[in-house]
């Protein structure tokens, strides 16, 4: 009474199944060890998963778009090779760019490259990022922190390392704009890398921080797509060395409702003081930074007398401009005449 001939197509249709379903697997498999091999240096475990799961292709060639560029460096790093034997700089640099490092890819940022101390590095490719902006202000926020702690771990290893060490500060430079990114080199040997007008801006963002002395420098166009996710005081609007269009350029003080009421206090007297600066009120202008000075020094108490800061930057433009004030035309553009 069993109905033996169902079993032969009751049979190939199980097979066919398995066999559809194990060859997806190992295409899928394939696919993701592509985009593994491909971006494993330069992107998380999880963005590349995320890559893969949103079914979208990763662009291996040029594609330009707009994504946030993203420079650091260590403030005199020259210096540091002065003071550590090439083994304890190696230990310091590993130590210093895994954190880094671990914080950016975190934020789904994506790695261009190391240069020596410098870490390169863009939002927003091969994996479309819509808050690329806003990740990159906030690695800049958990970079600048992380250092901090890192600094207070080699002060406590008493000796181990030189006070240059236990004083490393960092500077970052951020824009947002159009960037081609993609696969770039020779035939044989190739790196994904970004190129473009704004990538040199961010770098430029980066070598000027420290004519201000402050270490995160932020372009107009990456503050207006991050809206109020940060607190960021306007610094100076500049024409800076290879570009002339000006730029307006913001100290990024903190995120959105994470700041004290130091950072905040300084944020609202500066702004005071450079109306005043617009205006050519020369001495209504010192005044106020005079006041936006102390809020400085309590916020960098430990640069006090050895660094400068914009407060101290812009008393000096306005005792200048006291004895020889700009053309009534004067649009408050500073060309900043070295990098």
């Amino acid at each position: 009474g069993v109905w033996t001939y169902m079993a032969v197509p009751s049979a190939q249709i199980l097979s066919m199944f398995v066999i559809t379903n194990l060859f997806k697997y190992i295409t899928e498999e394939k696919d993701k060890k592509f985009l593994k091999q491909a971006f494993s240096s330069y992107i998380s475990p999880e963005l590349i998963d995320d890559m893969y799961a949103s079914g979208e292709p990763p662009r291996l060639g040029g594609h330009s778009a707009i994504l946030s560029a993203y420079f650091t460096d260590i403030q005199s790093f020259s210096s540091f090779s002065e003071k550590l034997s090439a083994t304890k700089l190696v230990e310091l640099l590993n130590e210093y760019l895994t954190r880094m490092t671990d914080i950016l890819l975190e934020e789904k940022g994506t790695l261009d490259k190391y240069e020596g101390d410098a870490i390169i590095a863009f939002f927003g490719a091969p994996m479309h990022l819509e808050d690329h902006a806003v990740r990159s202000c906030t690695v800049a926020v958990k970079m600048q922190n992380a250092l901090m702690e890192l600094r207070h771990k080699w002060t406590n290893e008493g000796d181990k390392w030189p006070q240059i060490v236990k004083d490393m500060r960092m500077r970052i430079g951020i824009n947002s704009g159009e960037i081609v990114t993609g696969n770039m080199g020779s035939r044989d040997r190739m790196n994904y890398t970004m190129m473009g007008d704004s990538v040199n801006l961010a770098a430029r963002l980066e070598e000027a921080a420290k004519q201000y002395g402050i270490f995160t420098q932020v372009s107009e166009y990456t503050k207006d797509l991050t809206g109020d996710h940060f607190v960021m005081r306007e610094l100076d609007t500049i024409r800076v060395v290879g570009k002339s269009e000006p730029v307006t350029t913001y100290d990024l003080l903190g995120i959105t409702g994470q700041t004290n009421d130091i950072l905040l206090s300084l944020q609202q007297s500066f702004h005071d003081a450079l109306a005043h600066y617009k205006k050519m009120e020369w001495d209504l202008a010192t005044e106020g930074f005079n006041k936006s000075l102390e809020y400085e020094y309590q916020r960098f108490p430990d640069l006090k007398g050895k660094k400068t800061n914009p407060s101290l930057v812009y008393l000096e433009r306005c005792e200048e401009f006291r004895k020889a004030p700009p053309p009534a035309d004067w649009d408050g553009v500073y060309v900043l005449t070295s990098k």
